[in-house]
Order: structure tokens, then C-alpha cells, then sequence
């Protein structure tokens, strides 16, 4: 692992908090984990490395937005806490 991809994956594990705590309880952990890991490959390449925190949490959270808009409550099933 090199120190790029090893602050990146920081920014990803970062990333995937901060949405976590926004979208607890309307989305499954699963959910947005898997959003913010393919928003993550779709940005690579795409923007500066410095950039990657910010429009990684941009781009996740419109995508689980989206996500709520399109699936009606009463479809989406949400494991019951710990």
C-alpha cells in the first residue's frame, strides 16, 4: 500500500462516517458503504487527489438522496439496532 492510497482509503473510511451518521436509520449501513465505495471508483482518475474528500461526500450523498427518493418507505427494510 502506498502513503496515496492509504490516505485515500482514510478519506473513503472518513467519508463513509460522516454519511453514515446522516443517513442512519433511513438507509442500511450496507447501503451507503457500498454508495460511498463505488462513488469512490467512479471519482478515481476523474478529479485531483487533494479534491477526493469533498466531492466524494458530494457526489455519495446525492446518490443516497437519490436512493430515498426512489424507494418508498415501505419497501425499505432496515435492521433493527444493536
Amino acid at each position: 500500500m502506498t502513503v496515496r492510497s492509504h490516505r485515500a482509503d482514510d478519506v473513503v473510511d472518513e467519508v463513509g462516517v460522516w454519511l453514515a451518521g446522516e443517513f442512519a436509520g433511513r438507509l442500511p449501513a450496507s447501503e451507503i458503504e457500498r454508495v460511498v465505495r463505488t462513488t469512490r471508483i467512479d471519482l478515481a482518475g476523474s478529479i485531483a487527489p487533494e479534491e477526493l474528500g469533498e466531492m466524494l461526500h458530494r457526489l455519495g450523498r446525492a446518490r443516497l438522496q437519490r436512493i430515498l427518493q426512489l424507494a418508498p418507505a415501505a419497501q425499505l427494510r432496515i435492521p433493527l439496532a444493536r
